[in-house]
């Protein structure tokens, strides 16, 4: 017989002989190939490129790759690190045997190419099976039709082969590197080393404590919009940091802690579990912390884009209520003398084809403000924590609005605050004396404020007190200005009847310089058209969310199988001495059980309580992209939160399986 083929009968062998090992780690790389094949076939299709909201869905697709790549170097990293770990008296022995080095790793080679080619074919077989779902989901979740017909990415396949072919081979010259290296005897025993007591490590303990509660810190504390997305990354760092600590250190002095307390500790059932728990925590606390760590990317990746996409009707209303709005900035001096109602004029004129609907057009400004001692000082609206804020028009566009004549004397106000009060307003020094309030306000607020102390609609005597009040809000250093916007809101229309009516307007809008009492250009604000935007958008990132879930689940699903493999097999001995000292069969299997379902079930835990803590500041972070409801947001954590511990309740359903299977052996 060649060499040839005994290398390829003893590497055939040996994957089947380890099915148990071997058969996860296939199905892990075809997972990997498998939406490594979908995200090239999305990216090569012609229809995605040249798609309304294409341009969001190509950079969702470009990040998502980017996240790809380094969880799939993770996962097949850490797969074949265990794959190995496992082997090693196996490998050992064939040297014992006789066989020289090259020989063993000849036969590594062949295990290697089987394991690359049959995860290879079943991911891209797989992948392009799923890849017309994933093309009909992302189209869906963008409102846009789904054409028949089926297609294969050749070269979408061809790349993700050649890509996994790469990954393996690096992963067969680290594997070939540790069997030069290690000596036969010391692998052959590797698995029958003796484990002392874990030490108690304080400080290390003590900083995952500081790491965590620093984490937790920010996210609580963070409240200015420019510096959440930049903090959220040093929050995560914090949590993953503390995580890796507390996992590690912070259970070992715990339940030594536990130890110490002789009235706890001396009981049956207590001390097999805090014993046996001492040591599970620190063989298996870089994998507990890792699969929280996953199991909270994957809540608040699923929570957040779920969120946004569920909102988004609830962000139209609130952001853009009427169907149609031109709007421009005015220029502060000019404002209290220039005629506006030519927009109004052009507005109605060029949608005169649609409708005859009126078009209304108001002067407004919006404020943030601090309350003080001496009245309310307008600050940056950066951080709109602890600010109150300010919706003022002038009486002649209140009038214009509700048809309801409106006369204020000098320094007086009609006033609508949000708790209902009745004082007078002292806003930047200047004083308004409480006229009244408004008999009714037309104007829900175009551009939702956010405000943590809702909105003041203020009704002031003339477009001249309006511009005196932006003055004033520049001088206390806020960025301040008035806008003139005429609202439409046509009935009956289509979809595409309302587009083609902004389109109008648009086209109908002087576009030669700054036009009188302006100073910047004008824009048409159309409902139908950002609702479109929206939906690419979040679609896109429900999409991304989703995409990224799934990787992290099967990382997850990983972890958490060769977790049950490797205690399985370490528990086998101890199920027997246990046994051995007096323990019954019945009391032996409570005490395994309580140990498993205390360290499966304690990432779960510590991952809904990273997304309970993560959810202030995760909630800044969706209301930048206009949307501020916590009902929705804890509805759609809660929702992920169930439902994934449902799934997570079925993996460790079907994995302790095989965990009890071996103990039984």
């Amino acid at each position: 017989m060649s060499k040839f083929r005994l290398y390829l009968r003893m590497g055939a062998r040996g994957v089947l002989r380890n099915r148990q090992l071997y058969l996860p780690f296939t199905l892990a790389a075809a997972g990997c190939v498998a939406m490594c094949y979908i995200l090239r076939f999305l990216a090569y299709s012609e229809l995605v490129a040249t798609m309304r909201g294409g341009v969001y869905a190509g950079l969702m697709l470009n990040l998502g790759s980017g996240i790809l790549v380094f969880l799939v170097v993770w996962i097949l990293v850490y797969a074949n690190g265990f794959v190995m770990h496992r082997r090693a008296r196996e490998l050992a022995l064939y040297s014992v045997l006789g066989l020289r080095r090259r020989d063993v790793g000849a036969i590594h080679a062949v295990e290697t190419v089987l394991v690359w080619l049959a995860g290879t074919v079943l991911g891209i077989g797989a992948g392009a099976l799923l890849s017309k779902l994933a093309l009909v989901l992302l189209l869906r979740l963008m409102l846009l039709s789904v054409p028949m017909g089926f297609s294969f990415c050749l070269p979408g396949a061809a790349e993700s082969a050649a890509a996994f072919a790469l990954l393996f081979a690096g992963l067969y010259l680290w594997d070939l590197r540790r069997i030069f290296r290690a000596r036969p005897i010391e692998l052959l025993h590797a698995g029958q080393m003796g484990e002392r007591e874990p030490r108690s490590r304080r400080l290390l303990a003590l900083l995952g404590v500081l790491c965590l509660g620093g984490g937790y810190a920010l996210s609580f504390f963070t409240t200015d919009m420019l510096f959440v997305l930049l903090l959220f990354f040093a929050a995560v760092g914090l949590v993953i940091i503390g995580t890796h600590c507390l996992f590690g250190a912070g259970s070992v002095v715990l339940l030594k802690a536990l130890r110490r307390n002789k009235r706890f500790y001396y009981h049956p059932r207590r001390f097999i579990a805090v014993s046996g728990l001492l040591y599970r925590m620190n063989q298996n606390a870089r994998g507990l912390a890792n699969i929280c760590i996953l199991v909270t990317t994957v809540l608040v990746s699923v929570a957040t884009t779920v969120c946004l996409y569920a909102g988004i009707e609830v962000t139209l209303d609130r952001s853009y209520p009427h169907e149609i709005m031109v709007s421009g900035s005015c220029d502060t001096d000019a404002l209290a003398d220039t005629d506006y109602t030519w927009l109004d004029t052009l507005t109605a004129h060029a949608a005169a084809p649609w409708t005859d609907a009126p078009a209304q057009g108001f002067a407004y400004c919006t404020l943030g403000a601090q309350a003080t001692q001496a009245g309310y000082v307008t600050r940056s609206s950066n951080d709109p924590t602890g600010l109150t804020g300010f919706y003022l028009i002038a009486a002649e566009d209140y009038t214009a609005l509700t048809g309801q004549a409106l006369s204020l004397d000098p320094g007086t106000a009609l006033l609508l605050w949000p708790e209902g009060g009745s004082g007078d307003l002292v806003l930047d020094g200047q004083t308004w004396k409480n006229a009244g309030q408004p008999t009714e306000w037309p104007l829900p607020n175009i551009f939702d404020t956010g405000f943590d102390n809702g909105t003041v609609w203020v009704v002031l005597p003339r477009r001249a007190d309006l511009a005196g009040a932006v003055r004033a809000a520049e001088a206390s250093g806020a960025m301040a200005g008035a806008r003139y916007s005429v609202l439409l809101d046509p009935a009956g229309l289509s979809e595409d009847q309302l587009l083609d009516c902004a389109a109008a307007i648009d086209a109908a809008l002087p576009r030669e310089g700054i036009q009188p009492g302006f100073d910047a250009g004008l824009y048409v604000y159309n409902r139908a058209g950002i609702r479109l935007q929206y939906y690419a958008m979040n679609g896109s990132f429900v999409f991304l969310g989703v995409f990224l879930a799934l990787m992290f689940s099967l990382a997850t699903v990983l972890m958490i199988y060769y977790k049950q493999l490797s205690e399985g097999y370490e528990d086998r001995s101890r199920f027997v001495i246990l046994q051995q000292v007096g323990l019954s069969a019945g009391e032996v299997r409570g005490a395994i059980r309580t140990q498993v379902l205390g360290v499966f079930f304690l990432p779960l835990a510590g991952a809904a309580l990273h997304l309970g803590a993560a959810s202030p500041m995760l909630m800044r972070m969706i209301a930048v992209f206009g949307l501020s409801d916590p009902v929705l947001f804890w509805l759609c954590a809660g929702g992920t939160l169930a439902v994934f511990g449902l799934c997570y309740v079925g993996v460790y359903a079907l994995t302790a399986r095989q965990y009890y299977r071996i103990v039984r052996m």
